[in-house]
């Protein structure tokens, strides 16, 4: 249900419009088999680029800062967040500093408690000024010093969004394709029809992960909606292990545990061991067992 006060935020709806159309678009001439197997091949490398960009750089490194890197990863995590079209770093990370700060209430940007659709997607869609963070406070930790290079980064990155969005989301794999002549075929499917499963992967973390559906569950907490579910982690590259990262936000992994499926713990444990990642934030076990036995206790 709409609120009153609430108003549709025209240049949102009209680029999901568009990005939907196209990329729904895309997926019938790649079934059709209209683009060559490179094309498809480029459409999924786009995929998992900017669906990494989101859940390793937007955000484990840029939100919640669960582990530290250097200048050159920092430029790296930015790019391929950049090609996921989900707004910039500075207001990625404030909406989700607020979601974290406010869940399940009217500041929470997308409250799950107002309904699946309006947590999937509906929050894009129409404005609400108790939402709105024109001051991006929930990004001021990236800004603390004005001199270093994350704070240059992510102001260049949110003064140039537009620009950066058109040339590595069309201009880089248009450019790639028309290495086997498919240059329509690279701006279609590895611009909108990877787009369309980046977001609602990620969607599906702000909807699917916080509403109790068949596979989900509450093993560390029951203080807010956010639920485990394996099904969410699938897209995502780990991120579906809500009720986890609700109760420890500032671990590096979603899936603590060996066999979950969290992809983004494990590359960003592979740069550790390269030397391009360090200080990774890791709760003890015995906090996270101590969380456990207190909700299965709290559930009788």
């Amino acid at each position: 249900m709409i609120k009153r006060k609430e108003r549709i935020d025209l240049p949102n709806a009209l680029l999901m419009l568009v990005i939907h159309v196209l990329g729904f678009y895309g997926f019938y001439k790649a079934f059709t088999g209209a683009y060559q197997r490179e094309t498809i091949i480029l459409g999924v490398v786009m995929y998992c680029v900017s669906g990494l960009g989101v859940t390793i750089g937007y955000h484990r490194y840029f939100t919640h800062r669960s582990f530290k890197c250097g200048e050159v990863l920092q430029t790296v995590l930015a790019i391929c967040g950049t090609i996921a079209i989900e707004n910039s770093i500075k207001s990625w990370v404030s909406d989700h500093v607020m979601h974290h700060a406010k869940v399940d209430t009217a500041k929470d940007p997308y409250n799950a408690t107002r309904g699946f659709w309006w947590s999937h997607i509906g929050w894009i869609l129409f404005k609400d000024p108790d939402r709105e963070d024109p001051m991006y406070s929930g990004a001021e930790h990236l800004m603390d010093n004005p001199a270093s290079w994350i704070a240059r980064l992510v102001e260049f990155q949110h003064k140039f969004y537009y620009p950066l969005v058109g040339f590595f989301v069309w201009g880089v794999p248009m450019l790639i394709a028309s290495l086997w002549g498919d240059i329509w075929g690279g701006a279609i499917f590895a611009g909108f029809s990877a787009r369309l499963m980046t977001w609602h992967g990620t969607f599906c973390i702000n909807s699917l992960a916080h509403w109790k559906h068949w596979g989900s569950s509450q093993p560390y907490s029951r203080a807010n909606t956010a639920q485990d579910s394996l099904f969410a982690s699938l897209p995502t590259f780990g991120e579906g292990y809500h009720n986890y990262h609700h109760t420890f936000p500032r671990d590096y992994r979603n899936g603590p545990l060996w066999y979950n499926f969290d992809p983004s713990k494990w590359i960003i444990y592979w740069l550790s061991l390269a030397s391009l990642s360090w200080d990774l934030i890791r709760v003890p076990r015995e906090k996270i067992e101590a969380a456990r036995i207190a909700t299965l206790a709290e559930a009788g």
